[in-house]
């Protein structure tokens, strides 16, 4: 080994030997400083009692029962209409119909005082209730509270069609339905039309949120309040609006439960190795109950309701002449889900007559991406079926109603 390998060697070991004192000074001065830096407390939090303010958990658990019971009232209120909670020095007063009851213990000293004040405000709220009450549960069968927003109007003498004449032509650019109806003085409910002479003693304006072109705009959402309103204070009515929450909220959730629901089931037949005759399909298709209607569509009906579609996968309508001459590549079965009462029996009556079909004719039954439809699949369709139906009758829309139908129109 040469002088200069050696050099080079002890050079190293210094160069090392130095790193490790100099980071055991520095480690050393750090932990010193933590020492002097550390303040010893004078209470061990762990070690000690604990003691709780029962003063003040009496308190906050009042306070959390006056709280929850407020609430609930608030949400009574949401349901009937002018018995809404009453503050009497800053004290929740719950109405009932006949006796009220107060949400906290009044201080003896203004107790009477206080009582006095909401019993003459529980008479007045008592008597308008009474009076209005009737109207609050029975508005016309057509309107559902989950789909419209309606507004009564209490009228103080009785109106015609031609009275309520601006207030429609205001309405005409809405764009979704819009239904009025006047309570006779046989208390029925008939849709206000122009050219009715009928006398009206009460008015409902109800509004569709949304329909499958999505939920109403804000702007015409607030014309349509306005324009009530308006024809309220013409009238000299007073103008009572149905249902709780902000109505656009209402809207876009509407608009949401649409779009999660409103779904078509689709099957095929499609041609295998032999052509399928467009005579021969028809002659089969009204075999099994199905007829052409102007649509150029296949309907497959239940007392003058349909239940579900056959038309040709390329979308175009079957005609009498194409029906004499043509051959069918495919041919597409479909349902809409929330037009149809019971879903899951329509889907099968339809595989049924598909699988017959398909059978006779000597073609394929596919899915939407030209996969064989077995046992399997179509038991998977089965269970989204029941999915869909029962998110339907959570929502109180029922599959098949006439509110569905209007819905999903």
């Amino acid at each position: 080994m040469s002088d200069l390998q050696v050099a080079l060697i002890i050079l190293g070991a210094l160069i090392i030997a130095a790193v490790v004192v100099y980071n055991w000074m520095q480690e050393r001065k750090l932990r010193n400083a933590v020492t002097s830096d550390f303040i010893v407390p004078q209470k061990d939090v762990l070690a000690d009692d604990f003691h709780i303010n029962a003063d003040a958990y009496i308190v906050d658990k009042e306070l959390a029962e006056v709280t929850e019971k407020f609430n609930q009232t608030e949400h009574a209120a949401s349901a009937k209409v002018l018995n809404e909670p009453i503050i009497v020095d800053s004290v929740a007063i719950d109405f009932n119909d006949d006796v009220f009851t107060e949400a906290v213990e009044l201080p003896e000293a203004n107790a009477r005082e206080s009582k006095k004040v909401t019993a003459a405000e529980h008479a007045a709220q008592a008597a308008l209730h009474e009076k209005f009450q009737s109207a609050q549960v029975d508005l016309p069968e057509v309107t559902h509270s989950k789909i419209d927003l309606s507004a009564i109007l209490y009228l103080t003498k009785n109106v015609t069609s031609k009275d309520l004449g601006a207030l429609t032509a205001s309405l005409t650019d809405i764009g979704l339905p819009l239904i009025v109806h006047g309570r006779d003085k046989d208390d029925k409910w008939q849709a206000v039309n122009a050219g009715t002479t009928t006398s009206f003693k009460q008015v409902v304006c109800s509004l569709q949120l949304a329909d499958r072109g999505g939920p109403i705009a804000k702007n015409l959402l607030n014309k349509f309040q306005f324009v009530v309103e308006d024809a309220g204070l013409d009238l000299n009515a007073h103008v009572e609006w149905q249902g709780s929450g902000d109505a656009l909220q209402r809207a876009i959730e509407l608009d949401q439960f649409c779009m999660e629901v409103d779904q078509i089931i689709s099957v095929h037949i499609a041609q295998a190795e032999t052509p399928v005759h467009s005579t021969k399909f028809k002659g089969l298709a009204e075999a099994s109950g199905m007829r052409l209607k102007d649509d150029g569509k296949f309907h497959f009906c239940a007392n003058e309701t349909p239940l579900f579609t056959a038309i040709d996968t390329s979308n175009a309508p079957f005609t009498a002449e194409s029906l004499r001459s043509s051959v069918l590549k495919s041919v597409t079965f479909q349902i809409e889900i929330p037009k149809v009462t019971n879903c899951e029996q329509v889907f099968n009556q339809m595989i049924t007559i598909a699988q017959k079909m398909a059978s006779s004719l000597n073609a394929r039954l596919v899915d939407d991406n030209q996969k064989p439809l077995g046992d399997i699949q179509i038991e998977k369709i089965r269970q989204q079926l029941k999915v869909i139906h029962a998110t339907m009758i959570a929502r109180g829309i029922m599959p098949g109603s006439p509110s569905s139908m209007r819905l999903f129109s």
